[in-house]
């Protein structure tokens, strides 16, 4: 859009929102204000100013006040130019490439939108346009005052939504220079709110910048709209990733079934430990119709020491009904892949979002850790409505083309820099400049989590009983913890050794020689195991086929014990003295 007849002159009062006094070819001269904000920012002592002519010989002002210099730059404070740019950019296809209407103050409910345009291709758009002049170290911000008005048009723009329209909130930002535009959450935070609403009920939040002249005005470039911190962490984010990723082989092939795999098994599990035994069951069982065939026994074996063994038990009955419903192939469905057993949305968010490329958030405790930290977050990290709630704000902000790699690289983030234990790298952060609990010192306050109930203790007495080929192992219950796994025999409490010989008697064997072992400590969600044990040499257990059952035992060889009777990592610091004594006794 051009103006005529444009002069400059130095700004001196603004009395009211409608006038303006500046010295005019050393005249002091009144003029009209085509903004009613506030612009207190832009209408300083002495700023330069530049006034159109007016058409209107009757009116007591001969000019209007249309743009100001700051800071260098020129910012276009005339309120009704927004809607001429934009409907000169309407029209020109900006927003359809193949526009057929474009109408202006076209009513829908009690309101009346700025524009409605539509396609050839049958696309309807309901649109309102907000001018945005305030601007504060190349932040945008919108509105420099409370507007009901605004709110209202939000509002509709939602219920246009809901009718089957396509609805945009366009923000004209009158200037070039602004890095992104947010709502003015100090005058006005009502407005914000009500723009994360309109977001997440698939209302479009636009905003381009502006190419301002002396005499003309031309929208440019798009600009980010930012309704939070979390709306600028992408873009920085994925270039650290896309720098310096680890190299993972689920990352490098990240089928379904990989990727399910994987996220299971690092849960609760470190990334290091977790590759050899990755390694390992995808040997044993590369796809998901031999993960749903495989007996239980080898399953729990070719997942002894991950732990959480009802991890893997839901692995073979979500690929048994991945078999039987879906031919052994993971559905393309986030509510689907949630509700295959022991899915959460965690990880249906990590299938759906980097096997499938759906933009689902995977939200764990490591993001929860690193956005918590981000924003001086003091919501409650284990509380179930915060994780909902994150999962539905991260929705908004997630880049459609890489949400795989946005969930990838938030979890690199945690795992590599924002740490769990230990103080936060922040230097080498890629969001150190948008960290608000960096930026206050308070790194180590958060994430801020309720105090969970102390954990039970439990006392053990360990049993590691061998004579010179076998050693006995006693099967788990089919419920509960450890469930079906095998174990050494134990006892409850810490027994010495008196007890232990007075035991091995009444159950028919005979010790030649018992050995205190190192006490051990094995913790759980709930509980903890505080273990004593014994190395017990006996001259010979009771029967002599392999496998068979006294005293609820079973007895097999020290080699077994590596290839086919799962043993719990509770016990690992004891299963150490059976590999010891098995090439001596040999």
């Amino acid at each position: 859009m051009k103006y005529t007849g444009i002069v400059s002159a130095e700004f001196i009062e603004r009395p009211n929102r409608f006038v303006a006094y500046v010295e005019l070819m050393g005249v002091r001269t009144k003029v009209h204000v085509k903004n009613t904000g506030r612009c207190l920012e832009l209408l300083t002592d002495h700023a330069k100013v530049y006034l159109e002519k007016s058409g209107k010989e009757t009116r007591s002002t001969a000019y209007d006040l249309v743009a100001v210099e700051k800071e260098g730059r020129l910012v276009n404070m005339d309120s009704g130019a927004p809607n001429r740019v934009a409907g000169e950019w309407l029209r020109a296809g900006g927003l359809f490439k193949d526009v057929s209407l474009v109408r202006s103050e076209k009513t829908f409910g009690s309101s009346r939108f700025d524009f409605y345009v539509e396609s050839a291709s049958g696309r309807k758009a309901f649109i309102e346009v907000k001018g945005v002049t305030l601007e504060r170290d190349h932040v945008a911000a919108f509105p420099d005052a409370p507007s009901e008005r605004a709110l209202k048009h939000v509002e509709e723009l939602i219920e246009a939504c809901a009718q089957g329209y396509e609805a945009y909130l366009l923000f004209v930002v009158q200037m070039k220079g602004a890095r992104y535009v947010e709502p003015n959450w100090d005058t006005q935070p009502a407005f914000g709110d009500a723009l994360r609403r309109a977001r997440r009920a698939g209302v479009r939040l636009l905003a381009y910048d502006c190419l301002v002249g002396e005499d003309s005005l031309e929208m440019d470039a798009p600009v980010p709209v930012c309704l939070d911190s979390l709306d600028r962490i992408a873009e920085p984010l994925l270039a650290w990733y896309d720098k310096g990723r680890r190299i993972l082989p689920w990352r490098e092939e990240p089928t379904p079934y990989h990727v399910w795999l994987s996220e299971i098994m690092l849960q609760q599990t470190r990334v290091e430990a977790v590759k050899p035994y990755y390694d390992r069951f995808l040997q044993a069982l590369p796809d998901i119709g031999s993960l749903a065939a495989v007996e239980e026994e080898r399953l729990l074996k070719l997942w002894e020491g991950l732990g959480y063994y009802n991890r893997a038990r839901n692995l073979k009955r979500a690929a048994e009904i991945l078999v039987s419903e879906y031919d052994g192939e993971m559905p393309d469905d986030f509510e689907r892949i949630a509700a295959l057993p022991g899915i959460g949305s965690y990880t249906a968010g990590a299938v759906s979002s980097i096997a499938f490329g759906r933009p689902y958030p995977a939200v764990d405790g490591n993001v929860l850790r690193i956005l918590s930290r981000l924003r001086a977050d003091d919501r409650d990290i284990l509380n179930a409505k915060v994780k909902r709630a994150v999962e539905e704000e991260l929705l908004d902000v997630m880049p459609k083309d890489r949400p795989g790699d946005f969930n990838q690289a938030l979890m690199e983030l945690g795992a590599m820099v924002c740490i769990p234990n230990g103080a936060p790298k922040c230097g080498e952060c890629p969001w150190r400049e948008l960290c608000l609990a960096r930026a206050q010192g308070r790194m180590g306050e958060f994430p801020k989590k309720a105090k969970k109930k102390p954990r039970s203790i439990e006392k053990k007495t360990v049993l590691v009983i061998q004579d010179a080929e076998r050693v006995a192992l006693h099967k788990r219950p089919g419920k509960g913890l450890l469930a079906g796994m095998y174990e050494f025999p134990s006892l409850e409490g810490h027994c010495e050794e008196a007890e232990v010989s007075a035991y091995l008697k009444e159950i028919g064997l005979l010790p030649i020689r018992i050995r205190r072992l190192p006490a051990a400590k094995h913790v759980f969600t709930h509980r903890e195991w505080h273990m004593t044990g014994y190395l017990i040499r006996v001259d010979e257990l009771a029967v002599k086929e392999p496998g068979e059952e006294l005293q609820g035992f079973v007895f097999v060889e020290p080699e077994q014990t590596r290839t086919s009777y799962p043993i719990p990592s509770a016990f690992a610091a004891y299963a150490e003295w059976v590999e010891m004594r098995h090439p001596k006794e040999k």
